[in-house]
Order: structure tokens, then sequence, then C-alpha cells
């Protein structure tokens, strides 16, 4: 059984008046940050590369604790040079691998580079990077406790104190994981603003289109997190039950025969290789053994209800009487809709946009064709990496992070920093270190010049305060 839940600072109760088993409050000093940041500027190539060189032998020495000490040493040093570097790194030992793997590029020729998986960054950063962010919908993540963000970050501690998820037995249901992805993004907007990254253009999956409406100054915080309740509410309780929905590995016209005869649909056009259906879940099974039958890869998307097909026409319904009188303010940010596939005009009917998408197919890969010449970098905002991995199919010449916001790790974050530093966007990188003690490395000077070091050591102590 699931209920709607208050959503309040205090106590947080069902809407029958049960109590809701308050969610284990993160420590931050419960563990120690799980990778670091280290950034570089040089005035020019040959620069750049002597201090690569000698970290890359520095960092192999280094202990535990001064390897944090190294992070902070490493920021206060920056001096808004114009050739820029960051690793992302768990361990001095891997550090010194990734800083030797970015001399290599150097020696190689690379001016610019963005490598999530190898953890290296590098570019010139001479102008404002162009940044796009992509926002994941139902079926992805399946945190509730902020994860990595919450434990490191008071705002997001603060948000996951003050709103609350309702009550459910069936973590997939509707009626909790909307509010939960929604909650999940928000918190990486969060952090990405205190961080000082802003993005020119947004795409939302789905239900994500409602954080994207956000983020362009539709609504406030509150009134996402009551539309997304409303929204996961309306679809699990008005919607037909006995639906399904699953993703195949072609494009629709491959896909399209397929559902011949069957009252399937297609839900959602995600990318060149990627399909999803959407229909009575005994008629979808038959889809997805006639697509592995025809050596398609195909698998079952783990949601609660038939969406974007004709079961969700009553919830549609339901959603439309809720929005009845409820404004929303004109898009001051660009936001390239997954129902039409294009930007939307500042003064969209969002009452009928947002009727709409919940019966209509979700057209991410036309809406990210369409935003992908704008931008230098794609981060998604939310829970998982389901977007990130569509996004290199359809655009793979732009490079794309997950923030994972509620995953174990801060990889995410600390890659998307990276990636917007080298590209040359101005990051609050200071605001990392909040909280932390502020040990400094005192490095050899000569070597930091560029020549070879043996040398460097710990002075002072002091904690970090917010700003």
């Amino acid at each position: 059984m699931c209920d709607a839940t208050v959503r309040n600072s205090g106590t947080s109760r069902t809407a029958t008046g049960t109590p809701v088993a308050a969610r284990p409050e993160p420590h931050p000093g419960s563990s120690p940050q799980d990778r670091e940041l280290l950034l570089l500027d040089a005035e020019d190539t040959t620069h750049l590369r002597g201090r690569v060189a000698y970290l890359a032998e520095l960092t192999g020495r280094l202990a535990s604790a001064e390897f944090g000490a190294l992070t902070g040493t490493l920021q206060r040093s920056l001096a808004g040079r114009p050739v820029r570097a960051a690793v992302v790194a768990a361990s001095p030992e891997q550090a010194s691998e990734r800083f030797a793997r970015l001399l290599a590029m150097l020696d190689d020729g690379a001016r610019a580079a963005v490598d999530l998986t190898g953890g290296v960054f590098l570019g010139e950063g001479d102008g404002l990077p162009s940044i796009g962010y992509l926002f994941p919908g139902q079926g992805s993540g399946k945190g509730d406790d902020g994860g990595a963000l919450a434990r490191r970050f008071e705002t997001v501690r603060d948000l996951y104190r003050t709103v609350t998820l309702p009550a459910c037995e069936d973590p997939a249901a509707t009626i909790v994981a909307q509010p939960r992805i929604t909650m999940s993004s928000v918190a990486g907007l969060r952090v990405l603003s205190l961080l000082g990254i802003e993005a020119a253009a947004a795409v939302g999956h789905s239900l994500g289109e409602l954080t994207a409406l956000h983020w362009a100054g539709a609504m406030t915080e509150s009134e996402l997190f009551a539309l997304a309740a409303a929204r996961g509410r309306v679809m699990m309780e008005a919607s037909e039950g006995g639906g399904a929905m699953a993703g195949i590995g072609a494009g629709p016209d491959e896909v399209e025969p397929l559902l011949r005869g069957e009252p399937v649909v297609i839900a959602g056009y995600n990318g060149p290789a990627q399909t999803g259906i959407s229909g009575p879940a005994e008629a979808v099974e038959r889809v997805r053994e006639a697509a592995a039958a025809n050596g398609l890869r195909a698998a079952r998307v783990p949601v609660s209800h038939a969406f974007h097909s004709p079961a969700v026409a009553p919830a549609a319904a339901k959603l439309d009487s809720y929005l009845a009188g409820r404004q929303f303010q004109p898009l001051a940010r660009r936001v390239l809709s997954t129902l039409t596939g294009d930007v939307l005009p500042a003064d969209a009917d969002l009452r009928q946009l947002l009727v709409r998408q919940v019966r209509e197919p979700v057209r991410f890969s036309q809406a990210l064709s369409r935003m992908a010449p704008e931008v230098d970098l794609l981060i998604e905002v939310g829970p998982g990496r389901v977007l990130s991995g569509l996004a290199a199919r359809i655009t793979p010449d732009t490079p794309v992070i997950p923030l994972n916001t509620d995953g174990p790790s801060l990889s995410g974050l600390l890659s998307a920093v990276a990636a917007a530093y080298v590209l040359g966007m101005t990051v609050r990188h200071d605001r990392l270190m909040v909280g932390r003690l502020m040990t400094t490395l005192q490095l050899n000077e000569d070597s930091w010049s560029g020549w070879p070091a043996r040398s460097a050591r710990l002075v002072g102590d002091r904690a970090s305060r917010p700003r």
C-alpha cells in the first residue's frame, strides 16, 4: 500500500496520520571523500607539461592525508592561466597513473580531452563553454537518501531533511519514484549552482521535463515537488493496471513491424538504436520475445504502468484537472521539449504540454539532436546514468557526464566540475573544500616550475568555512 506524504520540515506523516520512518541523517564526517579533484593551470603547454611531470612523480609517494592536502594546495595556486588540466582520482597511486597518462597525451600533441573513464581532463579555457543539462525520467536510480552528495554538501542534507517521500512498499511504484527522481535531480542542481556551473539549455526525459521547466524558471522547488507528487499519484491511481514498458535495442523502423497486431505503441524515441514500447504487460512481453528472436536486445523497464500509451489517458485527464488554475512563469532559459523535439517558446502553454506528455511518446532523440550542436558538454543531472548512455549514441562527439546524484561516489560531480573547468568555466572550486581541513602541502618551487623534484611537506592546519 502507498500513501501520499505531507511534506514539511517537521515530523513527516502520511495522509492517514501514520508516522513515516525518518530517513537516516547523513553524517558529513562519517566517511572520507572518496575522490579528489586536482586542478592545474599554466601559461602554455610547456609550462603545464612541467607541472604534470612533477605531479606524476610526486603523487606516487604521497600518503593519504597528504593527498587531500594536495587538492587544496593546487586549488589555491590557480591564477586564471589559460591552459588548464584536471585529474579525478581515488588515491595517490591512481593520481600518479593518471598524471602519467596526461603527460603522455601532452607529448602526443593533445590539447583537449574529456576522458571520463580515465579521469583526465585537458583544455585551453579560452571562452565560456556552453553546457546542456539532461534530466532523467522514471526508471532512473534507486537511492532515496541523497548518496554521496548528501554526505558532502549541507544544501543537499537540508533538502533531504525537509522534503519527505511518500511511504510505499514498492520502491518502483510511480507514486514514490517520480518525486524521488525529481528530488535527486534538484539535489544535483543545488550543488552545481553552488559551484558556479550553469547551463545554457536543458532536455528532460518525460518526468525530467518537469525539472527542466523548474530550472528554466517556470516554477519554484516547492511547486515542482508538489507537481511531481501529484503526477505520480494520478498516474498510479487513474491509469489502467496490468501495463508494462520495455526498451528494444533498435530504431523505430525496426521496431514498428514487431508491433503489428499488438496493442503496444512506441513510447520513446530514445536514440538511433533504442526505442521504448508500452502497453498491456502480456503484449509487451510478446513483443519483447519477438525482438529477441530477431536478434535484438530487449529488456523490461522497471516501471509500474504502461506510460506514454492510451492506458494512461485517464491519468492525463486527472492531471489536467489538477493543473486547472495553476499559474506558471514564462520560461527564462532554453528548454528543448521531449514532447515536441524542439525549443519551447517562453510563453508555451505548459498545462497543455504537461498533460500531453503523459500519454504521448517521448522524443528524446529529436530534442537532444536539436540541442547538441549548441553545447560543448552535457551533464546528466539526476540519479543513474541512463540518459548518458543514450546521449553517447545520439551525439557521440559531445562529451556527456552523469552526476549519478543518488550514488555512493562523488566521481560524477567532480568529473563534471573538471570538464567545465578545462572548457573555460569559472568554477567556485573553493566551495569543494568547505568543511575540510585546509592543510597545505609545500611544493618544491623549482620543481613546480618544471624541474624534477623529490620533496614536499605539510604545513599548517585550519578548517575551511562556508562563505
